[in-house]
């Protein structure tokens, strides 16, 4: 099936070998961190509840990053980076986790907050809307007040992200890929958009597009893998592993080697 016709869904192995042979040093990298990623995922079972909450960390962050080098290897550039940005987001989370006991108490408070947002949205409906019963307005606003009970104003509140990547020391990785990827690919931005415009050299908007992205590749790739260090470093924290501590130091060390182009 031609991409006019599927669009993504098409058959995508002529610019999937296209962006995997031009950009071979990266996937091979790639190659070597999964199978380290997946060699710590699958290497015990958690036995105490703190390293049962890593693991789940640590299994997102993989899944995500493996998602991200799929849609990236397709050419789906924004695709790409929404994920990018869940696995440096998941990794920010495993680093804090490791080093602020309170952080699943923090989620947890996060999830009431959304619990919180979600009934007041459906409560500002009219009151007068089909979808609402005077039952379930009444079923809504007592869960509120029990969550509300449950804190002192003027909690519950959302998890700051700037705040949790700077108690994991991951501020680099916060400003570098969750910000960036969130501007130019997670949100509706001018930036996510612009992937649809086609302008010319002076910025003049020239027509519309929907194609495979060929370009931006290793950049993105880049940003997957520093991602996944991050949250494989932080699953290695206190364990005591020298030989998997070398083996991603070694790692870490190939992929500032390789060069993003300007």
């Amino acid at each position: 099936m031609p991409f006019e016709l599927s669009g993504f869904l098409a058959n995508h192995t002529t610019w999937v070998a296209q962006i995997r042979q031009k950009h071979r040093p990266w996937f091979d990298l790639i190659t070597k961190i999964n199978r380290f990623a997946m060699s710590m995922l699958l290497r015990e079972v958690p036995k105490v509840a703190e390293e049962l909450f890593a693991a789940a960390l640590y299994a997102r962050s993989v899944g995500m990053f493996q998602g991200a080098i799929l849609l990236t290897e397709r050419g789906m550039a924004a695709e790409s980076r929404t994920l990018v940005r869940a696995c440096a987001e998941t990794a920010i989370a495993l680093g804090c986790s490791r080093r602020q006991k309170s952080f699943l108490e923090q989620l947890d408070e996060d999830h009431d907050k959304s619990r919180v947002a979600a009934a007041n949205d459906l409560l500002g409906l009219p009151e007068d809307d089909p979808n609402l019963s005077s039952t379930q307005r009444a079923d809504l606003q007592r869960l509120i007040a029990e969550i509300a009970a449950r804190y002192e104003h003027p909690h519950p509140r959302r998890i700051n992200w700037a705040i949790a990547a700077s108690t994991a020391a991951m501020t680099d990785l916060y400003l570098t890929v969750y910000r960036q990827t969130s501007g130019d690919a997670a949100h509706v931005t001018l930036n996510s958009l612009n992937r649809h415009i086609v302008s010319d050299a002076a910025g003049n908007i020239m027509g519309f597009k929907f194609s495979p992205t060929l370009d931006g590749i290793a950049d993105t790739l880049s940003a997957s893998i520093a991602a996944l260090l991050c949250a494989t470093e932080a699953k290695l924290r206190g364990i005591g592993d020298a030989g998997a501590d070398q083996a991603l130091r070694t790692l870490m060390l190939e992929w500032s080697a390789l060069e993003v182009p300007g």
